[in-house]
Order: structure tokens, then sequence, then C-alpha cells
């Protein structure tokens, strides 16, 4: 059984959709279980959910079922993998709907232009962290600078339901720095324009753009949250299954990081935007709702 399952998990996982960023996805293998069902998670790390390499740094899953109980896993050499997926499992042994949570610590990146206007390159670290001194810097422009550096904190969301769900709790806030809320009804996914709003620090978010792509379709639609954080997508779709990743992401918001002077040439008066980046997903999908026997 065990075995059927995790080649179910491969083939799923084969249907990439391409992001623009690095980010955490959970794509629960069904989005409807049973009672004594297994319930497995498959956590995609990279630039698509195709998995295209182990996620780094701190990476935790919690499952916050209706009843309020809480699993939390951190995912470690102990954790099961399939390729480049890390894998985790549960066993449903209560009905209701189940909040599936991550977050990935993704460590921190400096990007340095080194021949203006766009040819550079990414350094790990803050730019506090690096030493300038030491690094050649032959070939560089007299107008070099630091466009941007910052700590990346990636968040996801997704859903499982089970008998007996309340689908009203999936449009609850769980409290994620920046989080993608979904405000219809998530069974209604597929079914035409959707409602999101966006969250950062527990408040409405305005002018940010929120993406939504379907897994195996490279077409997205986009849309920017207005005054309250919110904005409807459009989700139609005629398959029999579809799923769908959505993506919102900090970027470099002036709310949210700040424009400082750093180490730069000579020549430049740059300034550097400095400060955390956030970037949140939510997973959608259309079968929230028991299959019909």
């Amino acid at each position: 059984m065990r075995k059927t399952l995790l080649c179910m998990v491969l083939l799923m996982l084969l249907s990439p959709a391409a992001v623009n960023a690095h980010q955490i996805f959970v794509r629960p293998l069904s989005g409807f279980v049973n009672m004594g069902d297994v319930a497995i998670l498959p956590m995609a790390a990279g630039h698509n959910t195709s998995g295209s390499e182990m996620p780094e740094g701190l990476t935790n899953l919690t499952i916050i079922r209706q009843d309020g109980g809480i699993v939390d896993h951190i995912v470690n050499e102990k954790t099961d993998t399939m390729g480049n997926y890390p894998i985790f499992s549960f066993d449903v042994e209560h009905p209701g709907l189940y909040v599936i949570t991550s977050y990935n610590g993704g460590g921190a990146w400096t990007h340095i232009i080194t021949n203006p206007p766009a040819t550079g390159y990414w350094e790990a670290g803050t730019v506090d962290e690096i030493d300038f001194d030491a690094i050649d810097k032959a070939g560089w422009a007299k107008d070099w600078y630091v466009e941007r550096s910052y700590p990346l904190h990636t968040y996801g969301k997704s859903f499982i339901a089970g008998p007996d769900s309340d689908y009203s709790i999936a449009s609850m806030p769980v409290g994620q720095i920046l989080e993608i809320v979904p405000l219809a009804n998530i069974t209604d996914a597929g079914k035409g324009d959707f409602q999101f709003q966006v969250l950062y620090q527990g408040k409405p978010f305005s002018d940010i753009e929120l993406i939504a792509q379907k897994v195996g379709d490279d077409t997205k639609m986009r849309g920017t949250t207005d005054a309250e954080g919110k904005v409807s997508l459009n989700l139609s779709t005629t398959d029999e299954f579809r799923e769908w990743v959505v993506v919102a992401d900090t970027l470099m918001d002036t709310r949210v990081v700040e424009a400082k002077d750093e180490p730069r040439g000579e020549d430049s008066n740059e300034k550097t935007f400095v400060g955390p980046v956030y970037r949140a997903t939510l997973v959608l999908r259309t079968d929230f709702l028991k299959p019909e026997e």
C-alpha cells in the first residue's frame, strides 16, 4: 500500500508549475481524505513545484486540525524523501478540515550590481556580513553598488478536507507574517472568480501583486490588492481535477525594507534596499469535496 502511495506521489510531482522565485510549497496527494486514510504531504522547494532542490535552513510543517489539535514536524535527516521532496504523512484519525502550514528560512542573500545597469551576481549572507575589501573587483565598473540585501522567509499554506469539514475555517488567518487568505469557499476553486486577501503582520496589505498559476500550465493570472488587501483572480477550469499555486512576494516594498547607504563604487550614489523579504504561497485544488461513490 505504501509503495503504491509513493508511486502516486511521484506521478503528481512530475506535473510542475513554474514560478518566479524560491518558494516552499506543500501539495497534498489528495484534497479529501476519509477516516483511517494516510494523508501524504510532499514539500517542494525551489523555483517551481517540481522541487528542484531540497529545502535548506529551518523548515517546519504544522498541521492544524479542525478541533484545534496541532501536529508539528521539523524537516530533518529522518524525514522521508522522494527525489528532492521531503514527504510527511499522518494517519487521519479526526474528522474535519486540516490546515497545512509551512515555513522555510531560506538564508540571506545580497545582490551586487558590478556593471550597471543590470550585470551582477548574488552573494550568500547579508550586506553587513560580506567583506567587500576581500572581494576581487577586477572588471567592476566604478559605479558598482549593492542593489538589495535580505534574509528570506517563505510561508506556505494548503488544506485537506475530511468528513464533516467546516470549510469556513480556511478563510481564517493562521498568523503567518505574510499570508494569503482565501475569502471564497475553497470548494469553489475552479468555478470562476475567486477572492483572496493578503495580510502583512495580520493587517490588510494593499498594492501587492498576487499571481495564480495552474500546475502544469505556464499561464499566470495576476491581480493587485485593493486598500483592504483584497483581489479576485479567475480560477476557472473545465478539467475534472485542477490545482493552483497562488503566490505573493513583498520584494523590495519600502513598507517592509528601507533604502540605506551601503558599500558602493566611487562613482555611485545608489542606495541599497535592506530588510527581510517575505514570500507566501497558497495551494488550491478542485477535490476538497468527498468523491461521489
